[in-house]
């Protein structure tokens, strides 16, 4: 593992501590209150400072899930373009995956603090170990992850996290044998300052050697050591019923053991501003504009503006579709160039669960650097249709292409995971996940990568209310 990767996780575990003495100083609540928030119209799921779908799944007496509409739920955190698909509320669920299990799966929170150490065993049977084209080599992945959750609830204040590093032991290549292959880390914190002022902090860090499971594109740059970290604060003002004003940041950064002519490190830093104000019961209008700095190794650094308008319409109290769209002007070594921004998709609440469906295009920088993205993605979680089991499906597909004029071959990628939860009793679960990866790039056909992941877990988590 590289220093630098240790350097970020210290620096998320730090903030982590300062942000649990912080709250901990606080006498905690004599009596349960119901969550009040902010008014929040219907502002634009997918856009800076919009609800992306509903709230979890709340479970019942029997421990039976179920999830309320979207319109309680409260203002979601901005969602920028590293990251497609986020929690589904500010605080209470973890980011959506797109390759692997979600090892983040602990009993329902409990009182004021819940603290949940964990541990996992599982194997995992993978036919391209090494994401390549050529010479593929299978193998059988043993593996014990410990982790540890920690979620806090008041009136107007809510922040979970999570970590969780597992140790391997291979089958047939036992030379990769060790522990941290793979770590995961995130914090999600909201703060209601007043009825019309919240606060908000996303942070999410990924440090893996499956290069696939990095970036938002998810663009294969084979088995080596790689991480990212992506941070975004934010601040929310209702200033009336109808209208409401975002600000946000963010810093995202990507980096590769072995940096080639055709794999990059990066830094990418984000500023935006955004508005809504509610035409009508079911209409809402959106405007905003964010500009970024791109810091490619190898390449020119990139300066883009992009200023949006949008609209999200509820068609039913359980159906809401959005869409935005606007030019992103891209300069790059004294040359200037316009791309279309597109954000659109639509999200569904069912009894059982909820389907997200959308469609992001933007410039950002992949493992193979500043390119233009599109990408088609989804999510669709049933945590209700049969007690104790949660299965969860999300696909992805991305269009990337490079904008740097030494690496003009698009690349296409595709990743289908269905992961799957039985709990068996309280503390004890059982994990599941099959994951296809597909990538292909439109010249070099003979450099296309398959890759199939069957994953098995038992994991068991030990909730401590603390208050």
């Amino acid at each position: 593992m590289r220093p630098g990767s240790w350097i970020a996780g210290c620096t998320a575990s730090l903030s982590m501590l300062v942000l649990v003495a912080t709250s901990a100083a606080q006498a905690p609540p004599q009596e349960p209150s119901p969550r009040p928030g902010p008014t929040t119209p219907g502002t634009t799921p997918g856009s800076p400072g919009s609800p992306t779908g509903p709230l979890p799944p709340a479970p019942t007496k029997d421990e039976q899930p179920e999830v309320p509409p979207p319109a309680e739920a409260a203002p979601e955190p901005p969602r920028v373009p590293e990251d497609l698909l986020q929690s589904r509320t500010p605080v209470t669920d973890t980011p959506r995956v797109f390759v692997g299990p979600d090892l983040f799966n602990p009993p329902a929170h409990q009182g004021w603090i819940t603290l949940t150490p964990s541990v996992t065993l599982s194997g995992e049977y993978n036919d391209n170990l090494f994401l390549t084209s050529r010479s593929r080599r299978d193998d059988v992945v043993f593996a014990i992850t410990p982790g540890v959750t920690l979620s806090m609830r008041r009136p107007n204040y809510r922040f979970a996290t999570g970590f969780h590093t597992s140790g391997e032991l291979y089958l047939n290549e036992d030379e990769l044998n060790n522990f941290g292959n793979s770590t995961r880390f995130f914090a999600d914190w909201f703060y209601q300052v007043s009825p019309s002022v919240t606060l908000s902090l996303v942070d999410d860090f990924v440090f893996s050697r499956d290069t696939n499971a990095i970036t938002s594109g998810g663009v294969s740059a084979g088995r080596q050591s790689a991480w990212r970290n992506t941070i975004t604060p934010s601040v929310r003002w209702q200033a009336t019923p109808n209208t409401g004003f975002g600000l946000f940041a963010s810093h995202t950064i990507i980096r590769l053991d072995e940096n080639t002519i055709d794999l990059r490190d990066s830094d990418t830093y984000r500023l935006g501003l955004t508005a809504d104000h509610r035409l009508s019961a079911r209409l809402t209008g959106t405007a905003g504009i964010e500009g970024a700095y791109i810091d490619t190794s190898g390449e020119p650094s990139a300066y883009t503006v992009t200023p949006r308008v949008g609209l999200s319409y509820a068609v039913t109290p359980t159906l809401r579709v959005y869409g935005n769209a606007g030019p992103t002007l891209l300069e790059r070594d004294g040359d200037t160039s316009v791309s279309p921004a597109v954000s659109a998709g639509l999200i569904q609440t069912y009894k059982f669960g909820f389907l997200q469906l959308g469609y992001d295009r933007a410039i950002v920088a992949e493992t193979i650097g500043v390119s233009d993205r599109h990408a088609f993605f989804g999510s669709l979680v049933v945590p209700g249709l049969v007690r104790r089991l949660q299965l969860e499906f999300t696909p992805r597909y991305t269009i990337t292409n490079p904008e740097a004029p030494s690496s003009a071959d698009t690349v296409n990628t595709l990743s289908l995971n269905l992961a799957a939860k039985y709990q068996i009793v309280r503390n004890i679960s059982v994990i599941g996940s099959y994951t296809f990866f597909h990538q292909t790039f439109d010249r070099s056909r003979d450099a296309d990568i398959d890759q199939n992941r069957v994953f098995f877990g038992l994991q068991y988590a030990y909730p401590i209310s603390i208050y």
